[in-house]
């Protein structure tokens, strides 16, 4: 802990804090590892940016309506909300609880949409690195909050997993 803050200590003299993110991350695992517990897996990254050849049309946005709710062996739980219409997030609500470690909740009007296709994406209205990015693979819908401590209780957010939906008709994906 020492460490950290002489760290940032350290960037906030020298005002070049440009890998201090990835410092930080690295420091956190190794606090995680002494203490013998395991990091999160990184978040997995939203599709490649495509864009389409000159004379051909925009790709659709995505379009589901999906409700998701369960609890597993272990006890870690998610509820999940959403509704897009063609890349528009019309209604965006999700709950996380991850046993011993507490929960990160999600709700629309905390966000602005930025992004429509071919991968959504929420950033938080309070401008800070907090996102959450929707997109479709086959079908499975993958919802994926990264950088979003804020939105949980401490020390809740390392452990969160993306949720997933089933497309077309929204339910758990398992």
């Amino acid at each position: 802990m020492k460490r950290l803050v002489a760290v940032i200590a350290l960037c906030a003299l020298a005002a070049g804090c440009a890998d201090l993110k990835e410092d930080v991350r690295e420091l956190r695992d190794l606090l995680r590892k002494l203490r013998g517990k395991e990091p999160a897996p990184p978040p997995p990254a939203p599709p490649v940016v495509v864009t389409p050849a000159p004379g051909e049309p925009a790709a659709a946005g995505l379009t589901l309506s999906g409700h998701c709710s369960g609890r597993d062996e272990g006890g870690y739980a998610e509820s999940l909300r959403l509704q897009l219409a063609n890349g528009a997030v019309t209604a965006f609500e999700a709950r996380i609880d991850i046993p011993n470690r507490g929960s990160c909740s999600y709700r629309l009007a905390e966000f602005r949409q930025t992004r429509y296709t071919p991968y959504v994406e929420l950033v938080a209205a309070s401008g800070s690195a907090c996102a959450v990015r929707v997109w479709q693979q086959g079908d499975r819908v993958t919802v994926a909050p990264t950088d979003c401590a804020e939105k949980c209780t401490r020390g809740a957010f390392e452990y969160a997993w993306p949720m997933d939906l089933r497309a077309p008709g929204g339910g758990c994906y398992h």
